[in-house]
């Protein structure tokens, strides 16, 4: 909830063992993080939306949680009668250039989510960058939202 709109909340998702790690090949040189999804900028260039499944935007700049639509006219994502706020995308990285967020010693998230708790006391991974952790360790929301 971020002030009178209300959007869906984001499920995570078991963190991963650091032997797992494989991230979202956009093209032979360029790729982004594993739960993030590959698009075009209005450059050319490849990008990254901080979202699994994403729905490219083609403003080149955004991108919508998968099972929307993008309405560039009004910058919202769209499912039915919910308006959400879309995310924007940022710059694809070198393969060169991973790195992830570390949970503990032997657990992390792939860069650009939040380690949380899961109910089993295992670390999920959160398929956002700084997001609210739910108390009910299932779910999780947006940074500057309420669960």
């Amino acid at each position: 909830n971020r002030g009178d709109i209300n959007m869906p909340w984001f499920e995570k998702t078991p963190a991963i063992s650091t032997e797992e790690v494989l991230n979202v090949q956009c093209d032979a040189t360029h790729e982004c993080e594993t739960g993030k999804t590959c698009c075009k900028l209005a450059s050319g260039q490849w990008g990254c939306c901080p979202l699994p499944k994403a729905v490219c935007c083609s403003d080149g700049v955004h991108c919508c949680p998968e099972g929307t639509t993008c309405e560039v006219s009004t910058g919202k994502c769209k499912r039915g009668d919910i308006s959400l706020t879309w995310f924007e995308k940022v710059p694809a990285i070198s393969t060169a250039e991973v790195s992830n967020v570390q949970c503990d010693a032997t657990h992390e998230c792939p860069s650009g989510n939040t380690c949380c708790k899961l109910a089993s006391g295992q670390w999920g991974c959160c398929p956002l960058p700084k997001a609210v952790c739910c108390s009910d360790h299932v779910h999780c929301c947006p940074e500057g939202t309420t669960c």
